[in-house]
């Protein structure tokens, strides 16, 4: 197998038949992320930039997005966030039949961003976006494979989902 042969870098769903067009778009996403996080650097921030190795939109008990990171990255977030507060966030959002966001949550007190890429379907759009824009709130809830949470509250969940004007 040649480095040409390799697969590229990517969550769960990139590898299970999705087209290269999605993988491509995941893999600029984290381009976006790295490059988000470089400019927080510059002015002197902390910056923790997440690798999800899955995403799921949850409709259930925990809704919300259910997002497995390394543990060595959950460890650092845990801290972060028990040590301050992630009161801010913005939402980076493109759609290509997959909807592919980056959140980044802030705590200005402490100078610490965190960068978490988001991927999902239709189905979770119509689903989770109708939970959401029904309680007025979504939730964002990290994990390590420990199922551990830490959990983010965001109160505009519209930033997250397509406008239903065509």
């Amino acid at each position: 197998m040649t480095e040409d042969d390799e697969p590229e870098s990517g969550p769960t769903f990139a590898g299970m038949g999705a087209a290269a067009a999605v993988r491509e778009h995941w893999d600029d996403l984290i381009g976006d992320m790295e490059a988000t996080a470089a400019e927080f650097e510059a002015a002197c921030w902390d910056v923790l930039e997440l690798h999800p190795g899955d995403v799921t939109a949850v409709t259930g008990e925990r809704w919300g997005f259910d997002v497995l990171v390394p543990d060595d990255e959950f460890e650092q977030l845990r801290e972060w966030v028990d040590a301050g507060d992630f009161d801010e966030h913005d939402v980076y959002r493109v759609e290509s039949g997959i909807v592919f966001a980056l959140v980044v949550l802030k705590d200005a007190t402490d100078e610490r961003a965190v960068c978490c890429p988001l991927y999902y379907d239709d189905a979770a759009v119509e689903g989770l976006g109708e939970i959401a824009a029904r309680e007025g709130l979504l939730y964002t809830h990290v994990r390590n494979l420990a199922e551990e949470y830490v959990t983010f509250t965001h109160e505009e969940p519209a930033l997250f989902f397509p406008d239903d004007e065509d």
